[in-house]
């Protein structure tokens, strides 16, 4: 072994590998800076043990003082095939086999550890500050590479897979971080150009990434689960990324979305639509796909997590499928996390998270509060264009999840398109549930990417859950679907079977509002003004709203039904305009004290229809017929047909005024 005690020792490739891209509020704050090397060892042979091997630079490493650094150089390339474990790094060290004869800059490693079925690198208390740069690490009985110390920094690796880029995959997890571990460094983009590879980690028995109880990791730009392309799986066993036991502040991804190589940057709508496209990976995200388990699992309380510019279940360019076997993204009693891919004075989706492809769900959250989504697609390709479904919902909501807000105002809304089943599901107990500018069946300011079902299905009990602002168009079904015992719902003000413009039509297959099973005590229309003045049910092959089952006590008022969006030309559901069928009862269509409660014109068959079985419900103070204006606009059956019971038909107005 070569000894250069005191010699600076830096060799290009270190320099380059601590530089960490802007864009992470993590990185930003804590990234590794280049260490002055109190001493370097040259690895000058693929020997397991003796003079110039690895591990003969580790113990030279480990006898130093505390508060040493040592860099640890590769004269050779190559794989070092081990005879026993090596010991433990319990000093601060740099392992640096970018610097190996034949390694570019860049390119995959030129120097594997084969760990020959005994334990993998473990970096333990004494060695925060580590690096692990240019190694692949492979076929270890247990973890690949285990983080019990802190800032440590894992760049250019392989972790489960060979030189040649196969899988030798590690006995457990690819990277384990356990809870004595904070801050470490999971990959780095210094240079911030799209495309950027840092670790290969995939093939391994286990989860790829495990943080278990630790806090403030950065995970940038790798790969897991596929291969070092991103064009076919490797799979991980278990999960991509395991974030568990109460991990916080992490960050997956980051929110960069400029690639420095072109200085393009990404704007996949062309602005809403207004100028061309601009496709750009987001270049901190991280390709997690073709996984057994789930892309991403979130649980057992861990919370403040974010993800951001992340492809989980797609190809590396985001418009093909490579689907993780679960969901793509799994919390589970983890509040407070959030899926985030652009800000208020961003374009719309400019990080987004790409969740496609998935075998599961897109996006399920399971009894965990206040998680936030915002400007994501769910089914659809990166480049607005692609369908790459998920075979189940877009985003799923069950258990007792409270506040889940899906969106917010422009540009902060979610596309969730393409899905097997729906675009949205909300069940189990959900409460305060908001979906707020959700494209549902279609792509972002453009045509259709049907779901299989609906765009939206509410069967939740827990209440006060809110459909605001949202384009749900385009669906195999129902535009909405309100079922179950469905309660406390207000749906106000959407556009459900046109286009985001409301002036054409975009037909949900099935019904615009299909309210049925028990469902009780929801609210069609309100005072919630935006871009979409109001709840409009245009345009559908079935019916504009329906009302069915023994659905009771649900009000539908102040929306149009049968017309564009400013209520002066017929875009008409083909059926009729409202129907209320089965034993609905004390259901209001209409109000008591506004005229017109709602406007039900220009429709294919009869304005309001109530059949036999019906009863006790009120048709109230309704335009039927007649635009806004009160000028004909008619429906081509009757204005009203009621064979029900006890139904209430009042102050309706089917006929323009004379002056």
């Amino acid at each position: 072994m070569t000894r250069i005690a005191g010699a600076a020792g830096l060799v290009a490739g270190v320099s380059a590998a601590v530089a960490f891209p802007a864009g992470s509020a993590v990185a930003q704050a804590s990234a590794p800076r280049t260490p002055a090397y109190t001493q370097t060892f040259v690895v000058s042979n693929l020997n397991d043990a003796g003079t110039g091997s690895l591990r003969a630079a580790i113990d030279s490493a480990n006898a130093t003082s505390a508060g040493d650094s040592t860099l640890i150089r590769f004269g050779v390339h190559g794989t070092i095939i081990l005879a026993s474990p090596l010991p433990a790094i319990a000093r601060k060290v740099a392992i640096d086999a970018t610097s190996a004869p034949t390694h570019v800059s860049g390119g995959p490693p030129v120097v594997a550890l084969d760990c020959n079925r005994h334990p993998g690198l473990r970096f333990a208390a004494g060695s925060g500050g580590s690096q692990l740069l240019g190694v692949a690490v492979d076929d270890a009985n247990g973890n690949g590479v285990t983080l019990n110390a802190s800032s440590v920094t894992l760049n250019d690796n392989y972790i489960g897979l060979n030189l040649a880029g196969a899988a030798v995959g590690n006995g457990g997890n690819g990277v384990y971080v356990s809870a004595a571990s904070a801050r470490n460094f999971i990959g780095l983009n210094g240079s911030g150009a799209s495309g950027v590879v840092a670790n290969v980690i995939s093939g391994n028995r286990g989860s790829g990434i495990v943080l278990a109880g630790s806090s403030a990791n950065t995970v940038v730009a790798n790969r897991i689960g596929t291969n070092a392309a991103g064009t076919s799986a490797i799979a991980n066993r278990g999960d991509g990324i395991w974030i568990t036991q109460r991990s916080r502040g992490n960050e997956i991804g980051g929110t960069a979305f400029v690639d420095t190589a072109t200085g393009q940057a990404n704007n996949p709508t062309g602005t809403k639509g207004t100028v061309t496209p601009v496709f750009v990976v987001p270049p901190l995200g991280n390709l997690i796909s073709g996984n057994g388990g789930n892309g991403v699992m979130i649980d057992a309380g861990s919370r403040g997590n974010a993800l951001n510019g992340n492809f989980i279940g797609t190809t590396a360019n985001g418009d093909g499928a490579l689907g993780n076997a679960g969901n793509g993204v799994w919390i589970d009693r983890a509040p407070g996390n959030s899926l985030v891919g652009c800000k208020f004075v961003n374009n719309p989706f400019v990080y987004y998270n790409v969740i496609s492809g998935n075998g599961r769900n897109g996006l399920r959250v399971t009894s965990s509060d206040n998680v936030t989504v915002q400007g994501n697609f769910f089914g659809a390709g990166a480049n607005n264009t692609a369908i790459v479904k998920n075979r189940l919902d877009g985003i799923l909501v069950d258990g007792s999840s409270a506040n889940t807000q899906v969106g917010g105002v422009i540009p902060l809304g979610n596309v969730s398109a393409g899905n097997g089943r729906n675009g949205i599901e909300v069940t189990g107990t959900s409460r305060g549930f908001v979906t707020f500018n959700t494209f549902g069946g279609l792509l972002a300011f453009k045509g259709a990417a049907p779901n299989g079902k609906d765009g939206l299905l509410i069967t939740s009990t827990g209440g006060d859950n809110l459909v605001r602002t949202n384009v749900l168009s385009g669906n195999r079904r129902n535009g909405i679907e309100l079922a179950g015992n469905a309660s406390g719902v207000t749906v106000d003000p959407n556009i459900v079977g046109l286009t985001t413009k409301g002036d054409g039509v975009l037909p949900n297959g099935g019904d615009g509002l299909l309210i049925d099973g028990t469902a009780h005590g929801n609210i069609i229309g309100g005072t919630l003004r935006s871009v979409i003045p109001q709840n409009t049910f245009s345009g559908n092959t079935g019916y504009g709203v329906v009302i069915t089952g023994r659905a009771h006590d649900n009000r539908v008022f102040g929306s149009f039904i049968g017309t564009q969006i400013l209520g002066v030309k017929a875009l008409g559901n083909r059926q009729g305009g409202v129907l209320v069928a089965g034993h609905a009862y004390r259901n209001l269509i209409g109000q008591m004290t506004r005229r017109p409660a709602n406007l039900i014109s220009g429709n294919t068959g009869n304005g309001v229809t109530l059949r036999s079985g019906t009863y006790g419900n009120f048709v109230t103070n309704n335009y039927i017929g007649l635009d806004r204006f009160g000028r004909y606009l008619r429906n081509s059956g009757r204005p009203i047909v009621n064979t029900g019971h006890r139904n209430t038909i009042q102050g309706n107005q089917s006929r323009p005024t004379r002056h």
